[in-house]
């Protein structure tokens, strides 16, 4: 689920290039996403990211269970 989202916010980056605010926002959640270590780190960021970058991103990063970032990737 984690990957998915990664994938739908870089989507949402590139649709989204001639505003800034999907760049920054997508950028800020996808480095948070990596040294995020329960779903409580990123949920701030998910619900940034569901309103200015990615609407499937974010509902995704707010569907993942802390498991998902228990993992190494």
């Amino acid at each position: 689920m984690k990957t998915a989202a990664k994938v739908f916010i870089i989507i949402g980056m590139i649709v989204g290039a001639i505003a800034i605010l999907p760049l920054i926002f997508g950028g800020i959640t996808l480095s948070k996403m990596k040294a995020a270590t329960c779903k409580n780190d990123i949920t701030t960021w998910a619900v940034l990211t569901l309103l200015f970058c990615s609407m499937i991103g974010g509902i995704l990063l707010l569907c993942c269970k802390d498991e998902d970032f228990a993992s190494a990737e």
